[in-house]
């Protein structure tokens, strides 16, 4: 074989191997591409959190409530910012502090994550004739100074709360009675309207995950 042959098979071997490293690290590249431009699947991340994500968002109604400040409240409120609803009364035993103390550390978890500044949380009592602002007042802030509670009208309540899938009725009489709810957590975009229901049971991980997830799509 002459030299300048095989000088000739030689640069074809470089060229070949030059190609195939070409076409691997452009095939790599893709890869990495693809998984960084890659969109989590929020519904499914919502799922294993037990968040239920509709399919269209859904409108409030038009009620007049008031904060625990004594301050006036109205729906288009709800707009600017995330929201994590809690349906609750002051007088309730068990459920309603333990999900209070729920939605604390899920406001730590978000503030560690630099997010808890995009999302407000709320109680709205299910029993107005007791729960009075001063009540409010000295309940919701035990939790957190930050959250914000909301009273008024029977009639207002129950019409928010039927649209954000919260049932409510009260059991017994006297000043003892007590009142059954639903146990879900409704969640309102910043546009305001209600996207999703977090069902139980429940963990603070469940609403940070979920908080995030939406923020992030």
């Amino acid at each position: 074989m002459t030299e300048s042959l095989q000088i000739k098979q030689q640069k074809t071997i470089r060229l070949t191997v030059l190609l195939l490293v070409a076409v691997v690290s452009l095939f790599f590249v893709a890869i990495v591409l693809k998984f960084v431009n890659e969109k989590p699947d929020v519904k499914a991340i919502l799922e294993e959190n037990n968040t239920l994500l509709f399919s269209s968002p859904r409108l409030l109604p038009a009620v007049a409530l008031t904060r625990h400040d004594g301050t006036g409240f109205t729906s288009d409120q709800f707009e600017g910012a995330w929201n994590l609803i809690n349906f609750g009364y002051t007088f309730c035993p068990d459920i309603c502090p333990t999900n209070m103390a729920d939605m604390n550390i899920a406001h730590r978890q978000l503030t560690e994550m630099g997010l808890a500044d995009q999302v407000r949380f709320w109680m709205i009592t299910v029993d107005p004739a007791r729960d009075t602002v001063e009540q409010l007042a000295n309940y919701v802030p035990y939790f957190n100074d930050s959250f914000i509670g909301l009273t008024g009208d029977a009639a207002d309540i129950t019409t928010l709360a039927t649209q954000l899938s919260a049932v409510f009725y009260q059991e017994g009489s006297g000043e003892t009675y007590t009142v059954a709810h639903s146990d879900n957590y409704a969640i309102i975009d910043p546009d305001g309207h209600f996207v999703a229901l977090m069902r139980p049971p429940h963990k603070p991980s469940h609403i940070s995950a979920s908080l995030q997830a939406l923020m992030a799509q």
